[in-house]
Order: C-alpha cells, then structure tokens, then sequence
C-alpha cells in the first residue's frame, strides 16, 4: 500500500515546461498544516505546488533550475534565510517570478512584494495569484 502523502508530495522538477501546463507555485511554510492547507487549495484551483519548509529550501529548488511562476512565502522560517530574504533575492535573481508574503504581522522593513496577513482567506490568495498571472477565474483546469 502505497502512502498518500508521498504520493501527494512528489512533483516533476523537469526544469522545461510546455505553454499549456498549469502554473507553478511554490510555497514556502514552515507551519505543516498550513502549508498543507494553501497547498491543496492551490491544487485544486488547477496549479501545481512544489513545497518548501524553509526559504533556504526554495532558494536551492530554485537555483537547482526549478521553473516557477508564483513563490508564496511566510516570513518566520527556521534558517539562514527568511522569506523577505527569499523576497529580495526572487526580485534580484528571477525578476520574472511574482512573489506574496504572509505573516501574522506587517514586517517592520520595506518589502518587495504583496503582503497578505495571516489568517488569510484561500480564495483570495488565490484570486490575487490569479489576477498576478492574469487568470480570470479562480480555477484554471
């Protein structure tokens, strides 16, 4: 029997992509349940979700070659990094991606990217994604 939550959690890191596959979002929780949560709700609006733990974690996928159009970060993480350093080197390093900050509280530095509060409301999490890849409906299956 095979264990639905690393099936779950697999995800093709082919770097190439074709115009017609579904966009990319990685989120970047360190908070399982949460991360669970965004994640699935982005999958079922028709992204596909890669997750990360930490932003050190995403900043590896993401110089390892990994094509992402959307990072949702939190900004507390464990790690040398967090998410408003992932923020910063998402705008320098790939200013093609779009990149949403969550948190429990407004950071008290300038951000470069949307800055969403938590607790927040998945639907318009992905609404405000929708509108950033210039989706018009929520569900782009």
């Amino acid at each position: 029997m095979s264990n639905p939550l690393s099936q779950r959690s697999k995800v093709n890191l082919n770097c190439s992509r074709r115009a017609e596959d579904p966009a990319v979002v990685l989120v970047v929780e360190d908070e399982f349940l949460i991360r669970l949560a965004i994640a699935e709700e982005l999958r079922i609006a028709g992204y596909r979700v890669v997750e990360c733990r930490s932003a050190d974690e995403a900043l590896d996928l993401l110089h390892s070659g990994l094509s992402v159009d959307v990072i949702f970060t939190d900004v507390r993480m464990p790690g040398v990094f967090d998410g408003l350093d992932l923020a910063r080197s998402v705008r320098d390093e790939f200013p093609a991606m779009h990149v949403f900050v969550t948190s429990t509280q407004q950071p008290g530095v300038e951000i470069c990217a949307p800055f969403i509060p938590k607790p927040y409301d998945t639907s318009r999490v992905i609404q405000l994604i929708g509108n950033h890849l210039g989706t018009s409906n929520t569900s782009i299956r």
